[in-house]
């Protein structure tokens, strides 16, 4: 007897294969009952436990941003170092929020916050400018132009001495400054922007809330480039350089157009003072006399000229 494969076996039968001759066996219960067992388990399939759905930690493993991680002693490590990187992200935001840009002290009025929405203490601020010796990420503070002081609503639940000691999640830490109309902590967390019209600093959230129209405070009317993000991302930075750069051009466009005015008043004047001294000449008598008034009517274009040029420099 030929030994029977695990498919005919199950079947209880033998079939036709490559011209070799396989006779129709009937499956006794005996002999299949104890052979169907071994012979499922072998092939696998269905509810055999071959498949099964995956598990929550399977499925988050799965994933490209966690391949990889176990449940190991190396998976608490990198656990670790990850709650790390994010607890130095959010103290880096309280910092930004709440630290002068310029000495990293506290913030304390008057504040300031430049064309790139960076929070300065204003003596600070004016102090490195006079010295020349502003930071790096300050480069764009070339003069008074290039900042403008902000109003700042206090948190009236924070307390100076109390903050000091820490111990508390960045989240949970009373800060400075809230938002006066959302009530909001600018900690860093939730995005707040300076309207330059009223100089006032609020969340976001209440900005859209009002249809980013006017300012929630005061109600002044806001027009495009009004509105500065503090602390920017990568975005938003770029959008405030272009923009400045745009605020400079303008300005330096209309200083040169200002000096070109000037320049056609003191033109003017010269003019003017050329002919009146023209016209004294050819009144005057004649002998010396003519001749000094000749001589002074070459003598005041001259010297009318030299004021005009002057005044163009």
């Amino acid at each position: 007897d030929s030994p029977l494969s695990p498919r005919s076996a199950f079947l209880g039968r033998q079939t036709r294969k490559k011209g070799r001759s396989m006779t129709k066996i009937p499956a006794s219960p005996s002999s299949s009952a104890g052979r169907l067992g071994p012979i499922l388990r072998l092939r696998g399939g269905g509810g055999d436990g071959g498949v099964y759905p995956l598990t929550h930690t399977e499925m988050q493993w799965m994933q490209s941003a966690n391949m990889g991680v176990g449940t190991g002693i190396g998976a608490v490590a990198r656990d670790h170092r990850h709650w790390a990187d994010r607890a130095s992200e959010d103290a880096l935001r309280l910092d930004r929020a709440t630290l002068c840009a310029a000495s990293s002290k506290p913030l304390a009025p008057p504040v300031v916050v430049t064309e790139l929405g960076l929070l300065c203490n204003k003596e600070e601020l004016l102090e490195r400018l006079l010295s020349k010796s502003m930071p790096q990420h300050l480069a764009h503070v070339q003069s008074l132009r290039d900042f403008a002081e902000a109003t700042l609503h206090p948190n009236p639940h924070y307390a100076a001495d109390k903050a000091a000691k820490g111990g508390e999640a960045a989240e949970d830490r009373e800060v400075p400054f809230v938002c006066p109309i959302a009530g909001t902590p600018m900690n860093g967390r939730s995005p707040f922007v300076f309207l330059r019209p009223s100089g006032r600093v609020v969340s976001e959230r209440a900005l859209k809330g009002v249809g980013a129209t006017a300012c929630p405070v005061t109600d002044v009317p806001l027009g495009e480039g009004d509105t500065v993000h503090l602390n920017p991302n990568a975005e938003q930075r770029e959008a405030l350089e272009q923009r400045h750069e745009e605020r400079r051009a303008a300005a330096k466009a209309a200083k040169v157009a200002k000096g070109g005015k000037k320049a056609q008043k003191a033109a003017a004047a010269a003019a003017a003072a050329a002919a009146a001294a023209a016209a004294g000449a050819s009144g005057s008598g004649g002998g010396g006399d003519a001749g000094d008034a000749a001589a002074d009517g070459a003598v005041q274009p001259k010297l009318a000229a030299g004021a005009a040029a002057g005044a163009a420099k």
